[in-house]
Parts: C-alpha cells; structure tokens; sequence
C-alpha cells in the first residue's frame, strides 16, 4: 500500500509550508499546492524530498472554482486535505465592491468547500478521511474591518460543522482559528513583535502552534465538528477595529496587568498589526 495523501493549498509559503512540511515527516505524501509562488512550492517540495519525504507540486487558482473539481480529482485520493490558502484584502460595508466581494468568498469560502466536497467522494470506509479548514480568531472577537474576509471565514465555520454532520462516519471535518501568527507583507518586524505581545497570554499563536494542532486533530479519531482556537487568548480581547487596523484590546488593557501596576504599564494595542497567513 502506497503512502496516505495530504494536499495542502497555499503550501508555497508561511502556514501552508510549514504544514506541509510536518505531514510529509509523518509519512503523508504532500500535494505541495500554490498559485503564483511556484519557487517557493519548488523549495518545499525539496526540502520535503531531502528529509526522506515524498511531495509534488500543484498549480491551480482558487478564484476559478468551476475548474476546482476536475482538477481535484484528478489527483486521486486525498486522505487529509488543510484548507490553508486565503486572501485578506481589506473593505468595509460602507463600501463593497461586488466583484472584489466575489474574488474573496470564492477563495475563502467556495473553493475550500468545493475541495472538501471533492475530497470527501474519495471516501467510503469508516473514519477514512480528515478536513482541517483554516478559520481565524476574528469570527469570535468580529469588528467590522476586512468585511468579505469575515463573511467568507465565518461562512466556512458554519460549513465546518455542516460538512462534519454530512460526511460522517467517513470523513472528519474540523477547523483551526489562530490569532496573529506571522507578519504581514510590509509589516516590520518591531511592529509584529508588539501586535504578537498584545494578549492575554502575552504571546500569541506560532507556526510550530498551528502546526501541532494539525497534528493533534489528524491523530483524533473521535473529533468531528470542532474549532480550536490557537491564538494566546486574543478572541478574549474585544477590539473595535481589527488589529491590522490599529484596533485596541479594550479587555486586556482594562484587565491584564500586575497588581499595583500604574496606568502606564497597562498594555496597549499595537498598530499595524497584520492578519494570521
């Protein structure tokens, strides 16, 4: 028997690579998917290769979902599909734009339950198969920053959920909703070390985090239908704006502090935060 199959998207970079990476050395072979950063899915289909793993790379473009289905199954059975790869372009509802609405929920939302779909059919035995959707801490802690981005992540919770009832016994389905974990393109790195810092446990989600809650929910038999949130406590904090947007932990700045402490050694909310992947 041939070794199980995980497809990762967005596994060129940051999250989807380490994810990637961590299923190839627990035997999985890795469907390696990207979009434009074919060099880096090239990079980590080698480093994969040169720990004694097995990976190949996959182009296909998330925004074209009427093509997701064909593509999907022409790569055989998948035994753990990551919904990793998202988009996070900013709007708000005093101003939406439909196409651009279209080209996040298709993204965010359309593909990662297309592919589920697809991934599920593969799927006939008992407890077969196993759906890991990357959501966000957000949908728990809203504001109304990054709109369609929100709508489109609180969609695929609910899927989460829908989909785990509709594909058992055969195949799990659960998320993951991380805090800040890595910064943004353009966000320094000072900026990302305060933003990272700004939460109840002063310290927020890791790559090596997410990472080991993938392992956790792929090794659980019994787990169907959960999110875990991952994200050093920072759903706790009520913000009214989103921290990539300067939003302030109104919680954790009221609460969390050292008795005695004056006001000035209260924490504060960090500016230009940037979103999770």
């Amino acid at each position: 028997m041939g070794s199980k199959i995980a497809l990762v998207t967005g596994a060129g970079k940051r999250l989807g690579a380490a994810i990637a990476k961590a299923l190839a050395a627990d035997g999985y072979k890795a469907w390696v998917h990207f979009n434009h950063s074919a060099d880096e899915a090239g990079d980590v289909v080698a480093q994969i290769r040169s720990a004694g793993g097995e990976a190949e790379a996959v182009q296909f473009d998330l925004e074209k979902v009427d093509t997701l289905a064909t593509l999907v199954r022409g790569l055989g059975r998948i035994d753990v599909l990551v919904n990793s790869a998202s988009v996070f372009d900013f709007d708000s509802a005093d101003k939406l734009d439909a196409a651009g609405m279209q080209r996040i929920l298709n993204i965010n939302l359309v593909a990662p339950a297309l592919l589920a779909s697809v991934v599920a059919e593969g799927h006939t035995a008992r407890n077969s198969g196993c759906i890991i959707n990357l959501l966000d801490q957000k949908l728990f802690n809203l504001n109304p920053d990054h709109f369609s981005y929100t709508l489109a992540k609180a969609g695929l919770h609910t899927a989460t959920e829908a989909m785990a009832m509709q594909f058992a016994p055969r195949v799990r389905v659960n998320g993951i909703a991380p805090g800040l974990t890595l910064p943004a393109p353009g966000m320094s790195d000072a900026a990302f070390d305060t933003a990272h810092l700004d939460n109840p446990m002063e310290g927020g989600s890791t790559p090596d985090d997410i990472v080991r809650t993938v392992r956790f929910i792929v090794a659980s038999p019994a787990m169907t239908g959960e999110t875990i949130l991952m994200d050093g406590g920072e759903h706790l904090m009520r913000r009214g704006r989103d921290v990539s947007q300067g939003g302030e932990a109104s919680l954790h700045r009221e609460l969390h502090f050292s008795p005695g402490a004056p006001a000035s050694h209260l924490s504060r909310g960090a500016q230009g935060a940037g979103r999770r992947r």
